[in-house]
């Protein structure tokens, strides 16, 4: 690939509208800002260049440009972001080797092929018609339904798939290796299953989960999924995102349920907003990938979730991150998959009245416990207090000991001091965020301005010697240099270049911006000479030169 054709897509991508599609992004003078996908944080600290087309975070420091945030963002190899932009510019890439250029792609590509057999092997071939009648009938599921979410099966047959794979598809057994789907010597590990495709967001296949039949054994796993791969990790997949991001982008909240029939049985009941995690506890990559698509999450979970330590520190994380959680009572149904097909309607009303997990988690160990004797309130103080210490809100968390103190009928400095007492409550910080390097003086920050300002809006102010010499900054002066002799910025200077800009996002005056400058290094002056004359009281060329820049000062 040539270097020719990276920069005509780079230059045809607006780094802007790339990052809008998975970011809220806000004007902020030049500049756009956002808060960090790459870590938790409440206050924005995220900043996009339109001029120099990158991004840099001043919370966690990262930075780069479209290829770099397509590759940590999305999880995607260079070529992958380089094919995926040239598409969307409609650049066409003559030179790119078509052959497959990581792991992570073989594995979709085998897993699209595979996808294929069991669709067929369901839908058209003899061996899937019992499945198909107990899908539809028992299960209830539309046609449409599992067209939609591809639905497959695979045969009892020991070599059909691995040939189908092999023979007519010609992969070797090398792929297939990679990918997870063989087992033993080449049976597909997912032999006599109904199939479940996993997507990614953007509709690559990147593994299966398989569900056994209720006429096979029972002593088998009820559900099988694809190992990790360096395509599928379980902790990062959404179930039904790729098919339910639109939705839920316009609901505004997602609806989390467990496993693939309970996502697939409320998104037909109706319930388009949502999607399946494995197990009840939400990971913090889940959470920040659903929050592309909204801030508010409300959990329908079969378990024993207010039991569950993991699903609780999902939850809890996601609230922490930003997002508004809340739990849905499902009363007289095990799970989504029963109340969805059964009651359509109560389950959407359970959805409309569901509480925030604060509320919920106290509600749940008040009605375990009871309040009838000291013993049950403290069985309540210490399921719950752990949990009013991990609010980092500290406005939300007052609340909650108020509300915890009333329903205990003991003083809100009781609850207080139970808080103070845990363990845990001192390891707390008020931002999950770590502040790179050191604070900067103000002098640095207006010669930082001076320098963006000038640039940006083409003064040669900057050019002039007695501009230059007010900035002490040895970069900044290389930076003036390059520009001034029409020279491209070397690399070496480029990024430190690029994050001043994105600091100064506001337009300044320049000739504001001289003047305090102009003030400071006289001030610095005066103080450097100040020094000197501590050291040499009877110099007269120091007392002089003290006197001056005093006078220059006083009239400034």
């Amino acid at each position: 690939m040539s270097d020719n054709q990276i920069e005509e897509v780079k230059s045809k991508t607006d780094i802007v509208s790339l990052l809008s599609e998975y970011l809220e992004l806000k004007k902020a003078g030049r500049n756009y800002k956002a808060n960090c996908p790459f870590h938790g944080e409440k206050t924005p600290s995220f900043m996009i260049s339109p001029e120099l087309q990158m991004y840099k975070c001043f919370g966690c420091g990262k930075s780069g440009d479209v290829f770099t945030f397509l590759e940590e963002h999305e999880g995607m190899e260079f070529g992958e972001a380089l094919k995926y932009l040239a598409d969307k510019a409609g650049v066409k890439l003559t030179t790119f080797k078509t052959e497959i250029t990581s792991e992570r792609e073989k594995i979709i590509e085998v897993n699209k092929s595979a996808l294929n057999f069991y669709e067929y092997v369901l839908n058209s071939h003899p061996q899937g018609k019992r499945i198909l009648e107990y899908l539809t009938k028992d299960r209830r599921l539309k046609p449409e339904t599992i067209k939609l979410f591809k639905i497959g099966y695979s045969p009892e047959s020991f070599n059909a798939f691995s040939d189908f794979l092999t023979k007519k598809k010609k992969f070797s057994l090398n792929d297939l290796k990679l990918t997870g789907l063989l087992v033993g010597r080449g049976i597909d590990r997912f032999r006599g299953r109904v199939i479940f495709p996993l997507m990614d967001h953007r509709d690559n296949v990147i593994g299966f989960a398989g569900r056994i039949l209720p006429w096979v054994r029972q002593d088998m796993a009820k559900y099988i999924n694809s190992p990790d791969t360096p395509a599928y990790h379980k902790s990062k997949v959404l179930y039904g995102l790729n098919i339910t991001k639109s939705y839920i982008r316009d609901a505004k909240f997602a609806v989390i349920v467990e496993g693939e029939i309970d996502m697939i049985s409320s998104f037909q009941a109706g319930i388009k907003n949502v999607i399946a995690i494995k197990g009840s506890a939400l990971t913090e990559d889940q959470v920040r990938l659903i929050g592309r698509f909204a801030k508010k999450i409300i959990l329908c979970l079969d378990s024993d979730f207010a039991g569950d330590e993991a699903a609780k520190r999902g939850a809890i994380l996601a609230e922490n991150l930003g997002f508004e959680v809340r739990v849905a009572h499902l009363e007289g149904y095990k799970d989504p998959d029963e109340i969805a097909r059964k009651d359509p309607e109560k389950f959407k009303k359970a959805i409309n009245d569901a509480i925030p997990i604060w509320d919920f988690l106290i509600n749940t160990a008040v009605s375990k416990y009871g309040i009838e004797t000291g013993e049950d309130k403290k069985k309540i103080s210490q399921e719950v207090i752990p949990v009013l210490v991990s609010i980092e809100d500290k406005i939300v968390q007052a609340h909650y000991i108020e509300i915890l103190a009333r329903k205990l009928s003991v003083p809100v400095e009781a609850v207080f001091g139970q808080i103070e007492k845990n363990p845990s409550a001192s390891l707390r910080t008020s931002e999950d965020v770590a502040i790179y390097g050191q604070a900067k003086t103000r002098r640095q920050l207006l010669e930082e301005k001076l320098l963006v300002n000038a640039i940006s809006q083409k003064s040669k102010l900057i050019f002039k010697k007695e501009t230059k010499e007010l900035v002490s900054s040895e970069f900044i002066l290389k930076v003036i240099n390059n520009f001034e002799k029409n020279k491209n910025l070397p690399e070496e200077l480029k990024e430190g270049y690029g994050e001043m800009v994105l600091a100064n996002s506001e337009s300044e005056d320049i000739d504001k911006i001289i003047f305090e400058l102009t003030k400071l290094k006289l001030k610095q002056d005066l103080e450097d000479l100040g020094e000197k004359i501590k050291l040499d009281e009877n110099n007269k060329e120091l007392l002089t030169e003290f006197g001056e820049i005093s006078k220059k000062l006083s009239t400034l």
